[in-house]
């Protein structure tokens, strides 16, 4: 389909691959280390995915201790903590925030040995009430799409034992790849460090396959290519391609294109979520949906809007809706639908065990809302989701 627009934006332009390539110039560091404006010097690594199991492997536990983690959540978070030789402990969401319960937190307090706080679309965890839950046990926040969120003016990363970031691309910076941890605790840091030096360093014709394939994707999951192929390749992949095989976590050092590109795209940060805020006011405004359909900002809190979520009654009415904006050239995506499958029969999990997560991951919808769609557009998707909603809710 011509025209379709994609719901994420892959940042990654010929600018990118110039400055990705002189980075290739420049000798190799030991130690990367990446300044964040509101959490500190943050040790970088391959990505997301592996400084989780970093994370966890700097708090010491034991083997197969066990991680209170959200239910809704991307699955390679559990993937992360098998490979870190731990076992998932599964814990229900707020339906409000999509991010963990504290009461539910607290009702297993006696079933995990730490916790994976995960803020969820940019929203924020009620990490007071999380903490008061753990009653001491070590929280690790996971910050893959909160980078620039705060409660009270404290950022999203400065509240657990340690952070974990992700640049991947589709994310808030959009880079390839590349993750890093932060932690206030000196001995935790120290030890992360240690975890992430004795990881292999990529060679330069591995990170010149990496910034080729990093562009490919990008240009296939953007507009024009996205619409006339990538939106099929995409969806036949995940059809054809077991869990299992997605997103395997390999252990290293952060790309050099990577390091450098986020270092560049961190400067502007700010203006982008500026912008999905923005965005997000307007569709919070003018979209005629029940109120308890959309997702607000709780007081005191400040939301980069990473993604915008709508909860509708019933997966039916969801995917008509889906189904509606795909024909008007719109994409959308049904964030981790299928979760409580995938946790059952890959990582453990027992049904009706975190029964919101089980009835929201049916119902949610998330529609374009990133910094790069000009207001017009924004406009026009807000005009063409009222109408569908007319439409399919008067049947």
């Amino acid at each position: 389909m011509i025209g379709l627009l994609p719901t994420e934006h892959w940042d990654y332009k010929t600018s990118d691959i110039i400055r990705a390539v002189t980075s290739l110039l420049r000798p190799r560091e030991q130690s990367k280390t990446l300044d964040i404006a509101g959490i500190g010097s943050c040790i970088t690594t391959r990505s997301g995915r592996t400084a989780i199991v970093a994370a966890i492997r700097a708090l010491e536990l034991p083997p197969g201790a066990r991680i209170g983690v959200p239910l809704y959540s991307c699955p390679v978070v559990f993937k992360a903590i098998e490979a870190a030789d731990c076992k998932a402990c599964f814990i229900d969401i707020e339906p409000d925030t999509f991010c963990m319960s504290a009461t539910d937190l607290f009702s297993k307090r006696d079933q995990y040995d730490a916790v994976i706080a995960i803020h969820m679309f940019g929203n924020l965890c009620d990490m007071k009430s999380l903490e008061e839950a753990a009653n001491g046990k070590p929280i690790i926040e996971d910050c893959a799409q909160s980078l620039g969120s705060r409660f009270n003016g404290q950022m999203a990363g400065s509240f657990g034992t340690i952070a974990v970031f992700s640049f991947r691309s589709g994310k808030y910076l959009s880079v390839g790849e590349g993750g890093a941890l932060f932690s206030r605790y000196a001995d935790i840091r120290f030890r992360i460090i240690e975890l992430v030096a004795a990881t292999p360093s990529p060679g330069p014709a591995e990170e010149l396959i990496h910034v080729a394939k990093t562009y490919i994707r990008s240009s296939l999951r953007s507009k024009p290519l996205y619409g006339l192929i990538g939106y099929s390749l995409w969806n036949n992949y995940n059809k054809k391609v077991d869990h299992t095989a997605k997103t395997p976590i390999v252990f290293g050092q952060i790309y050099r294109p990577d390091f450098a590109i986020t270092r560049h795209r961190l400067v502007s940060i700010n203006s982008a979520i500026e912008r999905q805020r923005a965005h997000a006011d307007y569709y919070s405004r003018n979209l005629n949906l029940n109120s308890d359909m959309l997702c607000f900002e709780k007081t005191g809190t400040f939301y980069n809007r990473y993604l915008y979520p709508i909860t509708f009654p019933s997966s039916k009415l969801r995917d008509l809706i889906a189904d509606y904006l795909h024909d008007q050239k719109i994409g959308t995506i049904k964030p981790y639908n299928d979760i409580a499958e995938i946790a059952a029969t890959h990582h453990g999990y027992s049904s009706g065990d975190c029964p919101v997560t089980e009835n929201v991951s049916k119902r949610l919808l998330a529609i374009p809302n990133n910094y790069s769609l000009k207001q017009k557009v924004v406009e026009r998707i807000g005009r063409l989701l009222n109408r569908g909603w007319a439409e399919i809710s008067s049947r």
